[in-house]
């Protein structure tokens, strides 16, 4: 019930699956730029997309990790200048081989070859500088992006010509830096559970996120990045990470960034880390699949040959498409409860100057189960999703909150839909919100109209370079219509004037420090923070086909109401205190 729509990511990796390198026609000779790290020195080449940006790629950040270990960067000395080498991604599920994948039953074609690369010694990052950047010596602001894929696939290498970004370098007038860097996926980085929190690393993914962002603070200035103008970018499993990040260890820990924009933050709830619990339950079946028994045996684990096959079966096992089996999880350290909690009793980083907060405005259409139309398969569903007799009066009171037959007439896939939705997509925006309401620039993307505005669709305007780029990316989620769909989105400059308002926040922060261009010839307005002084947020930016408006408007946004999400963070607090969870810790949970 999170993350990346897989029809949309599989359409992207495939139209686009060559991983994008460097100028292999270079002179060998040539006075290229260096980065000198301790494990080893890189060299930038002239990107072969753009020859206004230096491409350092596949760059180590991190060491190969243990195997459910925290991250470390390389030990090792080396000032040797390292070869270059094809893209590397870290282990993955291949979605197309599940009965039911995360992201909907029915994905569009198979990722085959997507990945062809993937290993556990995969913590590397592509680096990306304006040549204008190098030669001025002058410090530039760094966008740092963190991709999406469920917290089960993806990489920095992933779906050709839009992870570059070549968009937002080249919107921003070339006056900022872009990093993309892997992190862990499935059991590999998202183990969790009571016995994980002593024996191994719970919530690893993040931890290699972090060393990234740690990575940035102590060399990007060999590029002339400036550490203190770092943004992190993500959209959907990386947008999730990023709220993760700001309430790390109750919002103590610095996230290494000041501003971040996030496209529909989404992801599962995953609470019970009690001995024995849901997450104890999840390694143990993994344990299982490995080969190693229904025990706690981290050893065997470890030196399992068939940990590979056992995360794509673990995938396998779930029993309804849009619940999965990991992701960030509640583990008394990074994260001390539902996220939700966090914010409502003010535990996070308080050092955001400014924050971009998206989401499309048909999140759920790939997240929602076949088959829900009665009463009793939608309490079945909830019956997953808030497992056991303690979190009946909670399962009731969903219904309740939502009932079906009054509010959706009796359609309970609808219904379904909308509680998927707020639950784990549009709630999550407002939380954000809620935690810098004064710092706050929030979107909704309609585009090209609210039914076609699946979760990850608005990737394509943010980073397609061209026409031709966004009919592909199009093509095979809406057929025949995407050229139709597609040629506004290029030609009457709304994919530019998208990618202007968030290489302006790159640069400063603020989407409006670019002139913007005109959209089917008007100018688009000037975005405003977003005005929560009523229970709908106003001010959203709202982006939709032009058909005699200019593309983007100024309207209220219906999906995050404040009482909504209300509902959601008092039900957070009800399991808590069902489940007697973390009832030592004094938290009053700020005003629900």
């Amino acid at each position: 019930m999170y993350t990346l729509a897989i029809s949309l990511l599989i359409l992207f990796t495939q139209t686009n699956a060559l991983v994008r390198g460097i100028d292999t026609v270079a002179d060998a000779n040539a006075d290229v730029p260096t980065l000198k790290l301790p494990w080893g020195t890189y060299e930038g080449y002239p990107f072969e997309d753009d020859d206004n940006i230096y491409l350092f790629s596949n760059v180590r950040f991190g060491a190969k990790p243990e195997l459910f270990s925290a991250p470390e960067f390389p030990p090792w000395t080396d000032p040797s200048v390292q070869p270059p080498s094809d893209g590397r991604s870290c282990i993955q599920i291949d979605p197309s081989q599940l009965d039911k994948p995360p992201g909907g039953e029915n994905p569009i074609n198979d990722p085959a070859d997507s990945y062809p690369e993937t290993s556990e010694d995969c913590l590397f990052l592509d680096l990306y500088v304006p040549k204008s950047v190098i030669d001025n010596n002058t410090p530039a602001p760094v966008v740092v992006w963190i991709y999406g894929g469920a917290f089960a696939f993806g990489s920095k290498n992933q779906l050709g010509p839009l992870y570059t970004g070549q968009s937002i370098l080249s919107a921003s007038k070339y006056q900022t830096i872009f990093v993309a860097g892997n992190y862990r996926l499935g059991a590999y980085g998202w183990l969790a559970g009571n016995y994980m929190q002593t024996a191994g690393q719970t919530n690893a993914g993040l931890y290699d996120q972090a060393l990234l962002f740690e990575w940035v603070q102590l060399y990007i200035g060999q590029v002339n990045g400036d550490k203190d103008q770092v943004s992190a970018f993500g959209e959907s499993a990386g947008a999730s990470s990023i709220l993760h990040h700001v309430i790390r260890e109750g919002g103590t820990v610095d996230p290494f960034f000041d501003r971040f924009a996030v496209q529909s933050p989404a992801f599962e709830w995953a609470w019970d880390n009690s001995p024995n619990g849901k997450l104890d339950k999840v390694y143990k079946n993994f344990s299982d699949l490995a080969g190693c028994g229904q025990s706690f045996d981290i050893d065997c684990l470890r030196s399992s040959k068939n940990l590979p096959e056992a995360n794509q079966e673990l995938f396998n096992s779930v029993r309804q498409t849009g619940l999965f089996p990991v992701g960030p999880a509640v583990d008394d350290v990074w994260i001390k409860t539902i996220p939700t909690l966090s914010f409502a009793n003010d535990e996070f980083w308080k050092g955001i100057s400014s924050a971009i907060i998206s989401h499309t405005l048909n999140e759920p259409a790939s997240f929602t189960p076949k088959g829900i139309t009665t009463e009793t398969a939608f309490n079945d569903f909830l019956a997953i999703f808030l497992p056991g007799a303690k979190l009946e009066s909670q399962r009731e009171r969903i219904a309740q909150q939502y009932n079906c037959t009054q509010l959706f007439d009796g359609d309970y896939t609808l219904c379904i839909a909308t509680v998927i939705r707020d639950a784990s997509f549009t709630c999550n925006t407002r939380d954000l919100y809620s935690a810098y309401p004064s710092k706050s620039y929030m979107m909704r993307y309609g585009y090209p109209i609210p039914e076609y505005a699946y979760h990850a669709s608005d990737l394509i305007p943010l980073f397609a370079n061209s026409f031709d780029e966004a009919v592909d990316l199009l093509s095979k989620s809406l057929g025949e219509l995407a050229n139709l769909y597609a040629r506004p989105l290029i030609k009457t400059n709304l994919a530019a004037a998208y990618q202007t308002y968030f290489a302006s926040f790159a640069a400063f922060g603020d989407p409006n420090g670019l002139s913007l261009p005109l959209v089917a010839d008007k100018q688009p307005p000037k975005w405003p923070a977003a005005d929560g002084s009523g229970d709908e947020l106003a001010n959203v930016l709202t982006v939709q086909i032009p058909s005699g408006q200019e593309g983007f408007v100024l309207a209220s946004d219906d999906q995050n109401g404040k009482e909504r999400c209300r509902f959601w963070t008092t039900l957070a607090k009800e399991i808590i205190e069902a489940q007697g969870l973390n009832q030592d810790d004094g938290a009053s949970y700020g005003e629900l």
